[in-house]
C-alpha cells in the first residue's frame, strides 16, 4: 500500500509581482475611496492569493486530488485514467525557464497544469503508483 502524501504548490515570481501590483492598486483605490472597485480589488487578490499559497497535491494510492485553496473546487483524479506527465518549460534565460509546470493528461484527453515543488518526487511517486498498483 502506498503513503499519502501531500506535495505543496511552488509560487512562481510572476504570481507574487501580480500579488505586488494588486496590492498597490487596492491601496490606492483606498486612497482615492471609491467602494465599489476597493471591494473588487480585494477580493481579486484574496482569490489570487488563495490559489497561489494555498494550492497542494494529495497523492495516495488511488486518486490524485488537486486542491487550488478554499475558494476553489476539488478536482479528483483516478490514479488509473493518468495517461502521462509533461514538462513544459517557457520563456527560456539560457538553460533556465522563467515559467515551468507540469501538465497532467488523464481521462478522455483531459489536462491539468500542476506546479510542486518536487517535481521529480511528484512524478517519480505516481509514476510508482502506476507500475506497481495499489497492491
Amino acid at each position: 500500500m502506498h503513503s499519502k502524501r501531500t506535495y505543496h504548490a511552488r509560487v512562481q515570481v510572476g504570481n507574487w509581482v501580480l500579488i505586488g501590483i494588486l496590492t498597490a492598486l487596492t491601496i490606492y483605490l483606498i486612497w482615492e475611496g471609491n467602494g465599489l472597485l476597493i471591494a473588487g480589488a480585494i477580493l481579486l487578490l484574496l482569490v489570487i492569493i488563495e490559489r497561489s499559497v494555498h494550492s497542494e497535491y494529495v497523492v495516495d494510492g488511488e486518486n490524485l486530488t488537486v486542491e487550488r485553496g478554499k475558494l476553489s473546487k476539488r478536482l479528483v483524479i483516478p490514479m488509473d485514467s493518468i495517461r502521462r506527465i509533461e514538462k513544459i518549460r517557457k520563456i527560456r534565460i539560457g538553460r533556465e525557464a522563467l515559467i515551468s509546470y507540469l501538465v497532467i493528461v488523464y481521462g478522455d484527453e483531459r489536462s491539468v497544469a500542476v506546479m510542486p515543488k518536487d517535481e521529480e518526487g511528484f512524478v517519480r511517486h505516481i509514476m510508482e503508483i502506476k507500475k506497481y498498483g495499489t497492491e
